[in-house]
């Protein structure tokens, strides 16, 4: 993993720094997506399995939060386990959330999640535009005569 500190008016923090990587290591292009995410070299990445690691109802609720959906929108519809036992039944927003703590395998991935916002990553490339999002705030906040050439 690679941290790179931009040197601001305020120290910035590792937390401030930390992009968490939400995905199932079980599917290969969200494996791949990570490898690009780890490229990204101005932030620390915090790999989160989510058949590995436990994310909390409010977790989940916070994540559905900062990407700007409804918690039925974190499902992934197409997914055996939906399509066998969940498809055409009804549920509140509080039993979704203990259903897809319990199951996270239902959980739309991969998810990049920073302090601040989340987005769902639909492709490996999605990372591309991300790390050149970074490129020009580094820039913007560089301190004036360095370079990293």
């Amino acid at each position: 993993m690679h941290i790179v500190y931009i040197h601001m008016d305020n120290e910035m923090k590792k937390s401030d720094m930390e992009l968490k990587f939400i995905y199932n290591k079980n599917q290969i292009k969200e494996r791949e997506a990570l490898a690009y995410a780890e490229s990204i070299d101005q932030h620390y990445i915090n790999e989160i399995d989510i058949e590995k690691v436990y994310l909390t109802e409010r977790q989940w609720a916070e994540i559905a939060q900062k990407l700007g959906v409804e918690i039925q929108d974190l499902i992934n519809t197409n997914n055996d386990y939906y399509q066998d036992i969940l498809k055409g039944k009804e549920f509140d927003e509080d039993d979704l959330l203990t259903l897809i703590k319990d199951h996270p395998q239902i959980v739309k991935t991969p998810i990049l999640e920073s302090k601040a916002s989340a987005k769902f990553i639909k492709s490996p490339y999605d990372l591309n535009e991300l790390d050149m999002a970074f490129k020009e705030i580094k820039g913007e906040y560089a301190n004036k005569g360095e370079s990293d050439d």
